[in-house]
């Protein structure tokens, strides 16, 4: 008997009292052990990401997706939402031929890893992205069609910007990362990277730019991330996470200290005309609507956070802070 189907003794306790109180009975039991669980496994083309890896490939690109879609959104001035669809491993094969030209394809490098991966957008999506960048509503003719050497060039500064948002993604698993643009493809029979057999993560994304919806996927083929495999277990991405997540919290606390605020102290208001305004001479007083004895508001930038009484400290101006003002959350 195998190992794994030896019950413990909670079990057969568990499995008695479910027969004797009629939930189940001995025959159905007979029946349930008596069918094997099957996986199906194509050996000709072996599983070489885990369910594991699989997983922790979804998290970091659902952080992609989030700051890819802040990003282009602030690029194109238009509302866009990206989101994972599915995480699929195939052959490389099988990944070019999913293909149809014209196509869309960055092939870009992911130093310090080894090799290049592909990043492929649906031909609305692209023309999408290009309509809005040379000042158009970001709406897509439907045609497919190759594109043109500047529409290349804009698309690839594109691109360039969102592999930062890539390497910021994947910072938990790789740390400094720099993904650079290598070239784009219409014709995807000129993209070679791999032998046609190896290994391909393929990650699908569903984008939303303005009114038109599209695709975009990333292909990271399996020998570039193989050095990588042992730190891509789920608990230690979300663990990298949160540590690198402190830390920033940390960073911009320190910097925020930093910061420089303008502050003043309103010693009153008046009303004059224009005339008066230039006839004052040295020596004038101008009335204010405020007394000697009162405390007086200090801003903070534009809003008034203390009041306090104007004097001097060490023969220098200074303010004394009477009260804070509290912030009510309505």
């Amino acid at each position: 008997m195998a190992k794994d189907s030896v019950l413990s003794q909670d079990e057969i306790d568990a499995l008695l009292s479910a027969i004797h109180s009629g939930t189940t009975t001995a025959d159905a039991v007979r029946e349930s052990a008596s069918k094997s669980k099957v996986r199906v496994y194509d050996f000709r083309h072996p599983a070489k990401f885990s369910r594991e890896h699989i997983q922790t490939l979804h998290a970091i690109h659902e952080s992609y997706a989030r700051l890819y879609s802040t990003s282009l959104s602030a690029q194109l001035r238009l509302i866009t939402a990206i989101d994972v669809a599915s995480v699929d491993q195939l052959t490389f094969e099988e990944f070019m031929r999913t293909l149809t030209a014209p196509a869309v394809v960055v092939v870009f490098t992911l130093p310090p890893l080894e090799g290049h991966a592909l990043l492929e957008f649906h031909p609305n999506t692209a023309m999408s992205i290009l309509d809005r960048l040379l000042g158009g509503p970001g709406r897509s003719s439907g045609k497919a069609r190759g594109l043109t050497d500047i529409e290349q060039s804009l698309l690839s500064r594109v691109v360039a910007k969102g592999l930062g948002n890539f390497a910021e993604a994947w910072r938990s698993v790789v740390d400094g990362m720099k993904p650079r643009v290598e070239s784009i493809e219409t014709n995807p029979r000129f993209v070679h990277i791999i032998p046609p057999q190896d290994t391909v993560a393929v990650i699908t994304f569903e984008m939303k730019i303005g009114e038109v919806q599209g695709a975009m996927r990333v292909c990271i083929p399996y020998p570039s991330l193989e050095p990588i495999m042992a730190r891509m277990s789920t608990q230690l991405y979300f663990a990298n996470s949160r540590e690198q997540s402190e830390a920033q919290s940390t960073e911009l606390k320190r910097n925020l200290d930093k910061v420089e605020v303008l502050m003043s102290l309103v010693l009153g208001h008046t009303d004059i005309t224009v005339r008066d305004l230039l006839n004052l001479q040295t020596g004038d007083v101008i009335g204010l609507d405020t007394l000697a004895n009162q405390d007086l508001p200090i801003m903070v930038e534009h809003d008034v956070k203390f009041y306090g009484r104007p004097g001097l400290l060490n023969n220098r101006m200074a303010a004394q802070i009477t009260t804070v003002v509290s912030e009510e959350i309505g």
